[in-house]
């Protein structure tokens, strides 16, 4: 399954990047992340790593991802793993007239998700689009 969003915040791309690559911030605008542990010290960078317990469709999925590009104001990619998929994902931050242009995209492997995987769909693409607005209203609106 390939995806991809993306929302114009009224906000600086240094204020959005900072934010949003903050993996520990993810509770406040992902509405199925339940919990965000880092698993390696030190600022975010390539190869930095990280655990996230998440709620889906009624399953808990614990995940673990590998941050595989970093460039700051720019992009981050990474590889997300767990028992039941696997995903390549990126965050892309663009200057705008009136802000940051943010956008995610990537490519999620559904193998496990065999029979529901059209519900499954339909979900990820609504649960992102929602999520995307609840950032834009976090960070431009603080709530």
């Amino acid at each position: 399954m390939v995806f991809e969003n993306s929302v114009v915040i009224h906000k600086p791309v240094k204020r959005v990047f900072e934010f949003v690559t903050n993996f520990k911030n993810n509770i406040k605008w992902q509405t199925d992340i339940l919990n965000v542990e880092m698993t390696t010290d030190g600022p975010l960078r390539q190869g930095s790593t990280y655990r996230c317990v998440n709620k889906f469709m009624g399953m808990r999925i614990e995940t673990e991802a590998y941050i595989t590009d970093y460039v700051p104001d720019k992009l981050c990619s990474f590889k997300i793993t767990s028992r039941y998929l696997t995903a390549d994902s990126n965050y892309f931050f663009e200057p705008a007239d009136i802000g940051t242009k943010f956008t995610t995209s990537g490519l999620v492997d559904l193998t496990s998700f065999k029979f529901t995987k059209m519900l499954f769909k339909r979900n990820v693409y609504r649960q992102i689009k929602n999520d995307m607005m609840v950032l834009k209203n976090v960070l431009e609106n603080g709530g």
